[in-house]
């Protein structure tokens, strides 16, 4: 075999692997914290905190990062086939699990409930409490950089309103309460990156169904139009975390793969998180 092909193949893997986990490394912080101490870390791996480290999306980052970055892992309910993941009720501040910031260079927050038909009284606590004391531990700890799973929920009105393209200037039309959570945190977000040098990455992601991910399930155009395979959801996110954005402290971008005819337009993540999607939820089939 070509070791150019070799190696081809062990990255198309890691890009697409998204549900086998091996065993994960875990940063273990001191059982005290009294304040925290960028001078204290060493030059290494770059480490990135994840929250709803169990959820779809976790298991599918954590698959394709774990030789990449070390990784601090926190759920709200315990595994016992996932020892790694530290427990965490995160709509609760706590000394605890706040000690487990220390040190990261990156939070991934997709923590919250993911139901877009859940009621206002169901999203409040995982979805507005938990990021708000995410953003309050990011901000102690002097985390450089907060990456949020915004939602296409932001722009979901759109579906009825009108058929042009969907940009992230046009102003904002959830299309429920779930899109309204979304849209809060990314305001909370702003709010938080223009008072502490951080940078705050809102988004807006498509739809990534569990384990393998095939468009061929989705059930209509606008479906597959908001389809993000596995491989184009790694793209997204390791260019969120890599990508030089320091001179802008605020970025909303759309997370889709290249689907045809789709609306969503992928200008900003492509301009500054050099995120060039792979995938079509079309591909194969012929043009219309």
């Amino acid at each position: 075999m070509n070791p150019d092909e070799s190696a081809d193949n062990v990255e198309e893997n890691r890009l697409n692997g998204a549900d086998s986990l091996p065993s994960l490394p875990i940063y273990n912080p001191a059982e005290e914290l009294d304040e925290f101490d960028d001078e204290d870390m060493e030059e290494g791996p770059r480490t990135v905190l994840i929250t709803g480290a169990s959820g779809n999306i976790g298991r599918k980052l954590r698959a394709a990062w774990h030789e990449l970055y070390d990784l601090v892992l926190i759920d709200r309910v315990a595994d016992p086939d996932d020892p790694d993941v530290i427990v965490a009720d995160l709509s609760e501040l706590d000394e605890d699990w706040i000690t487990h910031f220390h040190g990261v260079d990156t939070v991934i927050h997709l923590a919250a409930n993911p139901n877009d038909s859940a009621s206002w009284e169901e999203l409040v606590g995982p979805n507005l409490d938990a990021l708000s004391n995410v953003l309050h531990a990011s901000a102690l700890a002097g985390i450089d950089r907060v990456i949020f799973a915004s939602s296409n929920h932001v722009m979901g009105g759109y579906r009825e309103l009108d058929d042009g393209p969907i940009d992230v200037t046009r102003p904002p039309q959830p299309d429920g309460p779930y899109g309204a959570t979304k849209l809060m945190g990314e305001r909370l977000g702003r709010s938080l990156a223009s008072s502490f040098d951080m940078t705050f990455i809102a988004l807006r992601l498509g739809w990534i169904q569990p384990g393998e991910n095939r468009p061929e399930t989705l059930p209509d155009d606008w479906s597959r139009g908001l389809w993000l395979s596995n491989g184009d959801l790694i793209r997204l996110f390791e260019g969120a975390v890599e990508s030089d954005v320091e001179e802008r402290d605020f970025l909303v971008a759309n997370g889709m793969s290249n689907n045809r005819g789709m609306r969503w337009s992928l200008s900003e993540a492509t301009e500054w998180l050099d995120y060039h999607p792979e995938d079509d939820a079309y591909a194969g089939q012929p043009e219309a």
